[in-house]
């Protein structure tokens, strides 16, 4: 029965509309407004507003729809309506656990072309059972997916087909009909990456490489790409974030970068957790480079982000021997000198936390003596002396111990289903569920980082790889700009502890990257210099 054009007794509903990115699960977004508008005009519902998720998935919640439970949490509607149940959404979990705060908020879901009567048990059952044919189909479209996805990367190629930077794509041509999609043109032989040289872009791919290792600074380096007319595959200017993205996956090295197998997050197109497999496609730039960049990039990306674009030589390298707190810059007020200072000291003025200590050093002094002891180290590993050799590596773990690891990721993803599950059902307040959540998800990513040392184990270093870092070090360390110092530096030495016993007795401790540790006395008011010593 249509409800007469009277908004007073009409219930306010939001209606909903998706559309997947699964080509069978296309549907018009005119076909689901229309139904959703029948519905409404035969029971009774007032639509203030619509949402839309164009193109996007029902596996993950990630969407609009939680602004659309927000709202009816808030009371702005009482019912979401939506063309089917599979629109709300196609994961398990997340159906049970949007679906409860709909319905403790006093909301309702309603489909408009499956109507039931969900407040009785019949009904209830027969709406659990929608949904699971939804995820049902999610699960099997994603089988399918995983075996093509494995299919090319079987062979070589990209398992999603993307453009590639520095590449011309064979063997495939654009869709007439859809712009984001490609047909098989055997005329052009098999599906293939050729480096792009007509064009040049592969040349400045390849200086990408050669000037990042010599400059470290993405920023830069975009600049420089923009003004030699390079754009990304989609057109646009280069942004550092994705010129950083487009670099680490390895593609001009000849590997294909995929998500980690052993990794279960939801982010696969953004977790740094990747594995590399060997592509098809001609690398454009050497093995070496290659792990030179992996190697730099390691050191660069465990620096903070302050640290990356250092004013001083030694931001974030030096640390108090006490409390191991960050040495952080200051300048003393009367007479002008630069030097470090415990950062405690801060956090004792904002954060009433215990304070270790003034420990002020200066800053000519801290580079004298760092200098001095890269002078020391030169000789030492060019002779192949015992004090400069590599420590020993630690014992490689046992074959069976990935498998034990994998099984202990599996304990904890089914311990998080089943904590998921009891917040649902109301077993337990969200206050318990929160701590053990965290605590769960904290052992999943030692376990995943575990996984990832078997399967990468790192391997120690060599001093007399650091010796040419070294060397010009010393010999340029007046004409590099701060932060290039800074990077550098990151290469050979881990962190320096700096002590101060009294105001005349002050003294740092070097850690190389190899292990290897080096005490240097700092001039204090009445002290001189001492002969350095070694750590035992």
């Amino acid at each position: 029965m249509l409800v007469p054009p009277g908004h007073k007794d009409l219930i306010p509903a939001i209606g909903y509309i998706r559309v997947s990115m699964m080509l069978e699960e296309k549907i018009s977004p005119d076909i689901q407004r229309a139904s959703i508008m029948d519905l409404a005009r035969r029971r009774g519902y007032l639509i203030v507003d619509w949402v839309t998720d164009l193109d996007v998935s029902g596996r993950t919640f990630q969407r609009k729809i939680m602004k659309v439970i927000a709202d009816v949490e808030s009371g702005k509607a009482r019912a979401i309506l939506v063309w089917k149940y599979s629109r709300f959404g196609r994961n398990r979990t997340g159906n049970q656990l949007n679906l409860a705060r709909v319905e403790k908020a006093g909301g309702e879901l309603i489909s408009a072309t499956e109507e039931i009567d969900a407040r009785t048990a019949v009904g209830k059952l027969t709406r659990g059972v929608l949904f699971e044919l939804a995820a049902f189909e999610s699960d099997r479209a994603g089988e399918q997916w995983s075996e093509a996805f494995q299919n090319r990367l079987a062979r070589g190629l990209p398992p999603l087909g993307n453009a590639q930077f520095g590449y011309v794509r064979r063997g495939r041509v654009r869709h007439p009909l859809h712009h984001d999609r490609t047909l098989v043109a055997p005329e052009d032989g098999p599906e293939r990456y050729e480096p792009d040289h007509a064009s040049g872009t592969a040349g400045l791919f390849v200086q990408c490489y050669d000037r990042w290792i010599a400059e470290r600074n993405f920023t830069r380096l975009a600049e420089w790409l923009n003004s030699m007319g390079a754009r990304t595959t989609t057109g646009g200017k280069w942004r550092p974030d994705e010129l950083k993205k487009v670099m680490d996956r390895g593609f001009a090295a000849g590997l294909i970068a995929v998500h980690h197998r052993d990794c279960r997050c939801d982010k696969p197109s953004t977790c740094r957790s990747k594995e590399y497999h060997p592509g098809a496609h001609e690398p454009l730039i050497s093995p070496e480079t290659w792990e030179s960049y992996r190697k730099y990039r390691k050191i660069s990306s465990s620096l903070p982000i302050r640290a990356r674009r250092a004013v001083y030589p030694f931001s974030k390298l030096l640390k108090c021997g006490y409390c191991a707190s960050t040495m952080y810059p200051q300048k003393v007020q009367h007479s002008g000198t630069r030097g470090w200072i415990c950062s405690s000291v801060s956090r004792k003025k904002f954060y009433d936390a215990p304070q270790c200590g003034t420990r002020f050093v200066t800053m000519d002094s801290v580079e004298l003596a760092v200098q001095q002891v890269l002078v020391e180290w030169l000789p030492q590993i060019e002779a192949g002396a015992a004090l400069a050799a590599v420590g020993v590596p630690a014992a490689p773990m046992e074959d069976e111990t990935a498998p034990i690891l994998r099984r202990e990721l599996e304990r904890i993803n089914r311990a998080l289903e089943r904590q998921t599950s009891l917040l649902i059902e109301e077993v337990i307040p969200v206050e318990t569920y929160q701590p053990v959540r965290d605590r769960l998800q904290r052992e999943k990513d030692e376990v995943l980082a575990q996984l990832a040392e078997i399967e990468e184990p790192v391997e120690p270093i060599d001093p007399m790889g650091c010796v040419p870092v070294i060397e010009g070090l010393v010999q340029e360390w007046d004409s590099l700009p701060a932060d290039r110092l800074r990077n550098i530096l990151a290469e050979v030495i881990d962190h320096v502890e700096v002590f101060r016993q009294d105001p005349a007795t002050a003294w740092i401790v070097v850690h190389s990257v190899w292990g290897e540790q080096r005490r240097r006395d700092l001039p204090g008011r009445y002290s001189k210099w001492k002969e350095p010593e070694m750590i035992a």
